[in-house]
Parts: structure tokens; sequence; C-alpha cells
């Protein structure tokens, strides 16, 4: 999600309903977010559309869907 308001927002969401989360680094690359992703198993994950990264644009729903 990036470092956002909305970031923040999940995270104590989460904590305030008791659900157990995790959360990961979008820098790393997509083998590695697939492999940190399907090995907690989760129900739902939870990420932004894309984050901005200097003036380059990357599509975090594509990384992790």
């Amino acid at each position: 999600m990036g470092v956002k308001a909305c970031a923040a927002r999940a995270q104590l969401a989460c904590a305030r309903i008791g659900a157990v989360h995790s959360v990961v680094f979008a820098g790393f690359s997509a083998e590695s977010l697939s492999g940190r992703i399907l090995d907690s198993r989760p129900r739902v994950v939870l990420t932004a559309s894309a984050v901005k990264r200097g003036a380059k644009p990357i599509s975090l729903k594509a990384r992790v869907g």
C-alpha cells in the first residue's frame, strides 16, 4: 500500500478486529512476494493498485494477483 494513511488504517483495522496480519514490503521481487504470501496461506490480501517510486509507477495488484 505504500507509505500512506490507508496502510496505517488497514493495519489498525486488522488489529481492532483481532485479525492476524503481516505487513510485506512491496519492494521485493514478484517471486519473493508470491512465496511469502503463499507460505502464510491468507484468506484476504489487502493492497493498493499502484505506487510511485520516483517517476516510475509500479503496479502492485499485478505483482500480488
